[in-house]
């Protein structure tokens, strides 16, 4: 690589600041997702992530979405008082907490998924409108290169 291409590229990194800063605000921000009642995409992708693998534990939900045990709990805390997720102490293990959704929990669970199925799509549209899908695969190979190197970088 020249040291041109280089520099270049990491010049260029700024854009992906932009992009990140941008999409945590994304993330961040509460909406509603079709029952009426605002939540941020942490509190409703950690829902559907209970509704997907019934009973599993908070350092499950921890370790599946790569958080502190701490922000997973809060994020637990907020679904069991809006009535989306109970907890639950099974077969004599009263140390262990085991999670499942409410029949409520379930149904915005759902609602999520057509959200999500449906933004998506229009993403994917606006995109292919501009790229080519060899280009699209390519970027997300970069993203997937960037999220093992974060991965690395949280570990050491």
């Amino acid at each position: 690589m020249h040291k041109n291409d280089l520099k270049l590229l990491t010049e260029s990194m700024e854009h992906v600041y932009t992009f990140v800063s941008d999409s945590y605000d994304m993330y961040s921000a509460a909406r509603d997702y079709g029952n009426g009642d605002k939540m941020n995409m942490a509190q409703i992708h950690t829902l559907s992530l209970i509704a997907d693998n019934p009973g599993i534990s908070v350092s499950g939900v921890s370790k599946m979405w790569n958080r502190t045990l701490s922000a997973a709990s809060q994020n637990i805390n907020k679904l069991v008082k809006k009535n989306l997720i109970e907890k639950k102490k099974e077969n004599g293990n009263h140390k262990t907490i085991h999670l499942y959704v409410t029949e409520s929990g379930q149904k915005l669970s759902d609602m999520h998924k057509a959200y999500d199925r449906k933004e998506l799509t229009k993403v994917a549209e606006v995109l292919l409108k501009t790229h080519t899908m060899d280009e699209l695969k390519t970027a997300l190979k970069v993203i997937e290169t960037g999220i093992t190197i974060l991965e690395k970088n949280k570990s050491s």
